[in-house]
């Protein structure tokens, strides 16, 4: 039933742990099997893949060179012998049980469906990981319509036929992010819709604030400008229209960010409020 497909990048230890946690799997062996692309990786993931020996079927594509999550997405989807693909991530820890979560939903009709992350916590980044571990789908009320931005590829599984039918992956985008919202806007176009399965879980390695504001300091330069290209409602989506405000205009200097950015640094290990991390990323974002 699924081919779960995993792209990989000088993370070999992490990728070890999800390799692992998948062979602990309940799911019947014959039902899934397991694409790892290693995208150009120097840290001896190649050497590492190459001696791995699980008890479910795995195949894996080396790159030589490293281009990019969508295309090592597109070759794992290409590769795929089964009718649903599961992405994960290869700094993801799965619970036993995520295989059979994500079949059920796809066995009620057509949709892709998104998993939950939780973020381990550390004393340092507690405050993030609980931000992060609450973002996306989980704002969404029950039983409204979930939107196609909660959908992120790094806990989720679409068909391959609606795969294909959209297209893959956009693979103009060349590092990561971004390119799983373009995708998910053309799905949600050719009627896939999304559901959220909360018992699908799957756990991320702690992540700082000066980490987070990095990614989305390279989300901001990398994949905004592109996705901005392809359609004017990422414009909207990224509340990129908050910059004609003079308010936030003023909230955007460097007077009123670094005294902001020296508090979250002090309060995270206190207290740090999701209004902070927010006004963060949208800095860098509004800002790169």
């Amino acid at each position: 039933m699924i081919s779960v497909v995993i792209p990989t990048y000088n993370r070999k230890d992490p990728l070890a742990l999800l390799l692992d946690a998948l062979d602990r799997e309940v799911f019947p062996r014959d039902k899934f099997e397991v694409i790892v692309i290693d995208d150009g990786s120097t840290d001896g993931t190649k050497e590492f893949l190459k001696s791995y020996s699980p008890l479910y079927r795995i195949t894996t594509i080396f790159h030589e060179r490293n281009f990019g999550s969508a295309v090592s997405r597109n070759d794992g989807v290409k590769a795929a012998n089964k009718k649903i693909v599961l992405f994960l991530d290869d700094d993801l820890i799965p619970e036993q049980g995520i295989l059979r979560h994500h079949a059920n939903n796809h066995k009620k009709g057509d949709c892709a469906v998104i998993g939950n992350i939780l973020y381990r916590e550390t004393f340092t980044t507690r405050w993030v990981s609980r931000y992060l571990s609450t973002r996306g789908v989980k704002k969404i009320p029950t039983g409204e319509k979930i939107p196609f931005t909660c959908f992120w590829s790094s806990n989720a599984s679409v068909r391959k036929e609606h795969l294909l039918l959209v297209g893959l992956f956009d693979e103009e985008f060349k590092g990561a992010g971004g390119e799983d919202t373009e995708l998910a806007y053309r799905l949600e176009k050719a009627g896939v819709g999304f559901v959220y399965e909360e018992s699908a879980v799957c756990y991320h390695q702690p992540v700082s604030l000066s980490q987070l504001m990095k990614r989305q300091e390279d989300f901001a330069q990398q994949a905004l400008p592109l996705l901005l290209q392809k359609d004017a409602i990422f414009r909207k989506v990224f509340k990129l229209d908050l910059a004609e405000r003079v308010l936030t205009r003023l909230l955007l200097t460097r007077m009123v960010f670094w005294p902001v950015y020296g508090c979250a640094h002090l309060l995270k290990y206190i207290f740090l409020h999701a209004k902070i991390i927010d006004y963060l990323l949208i800095h860098k974002r509004l800002r790169s």
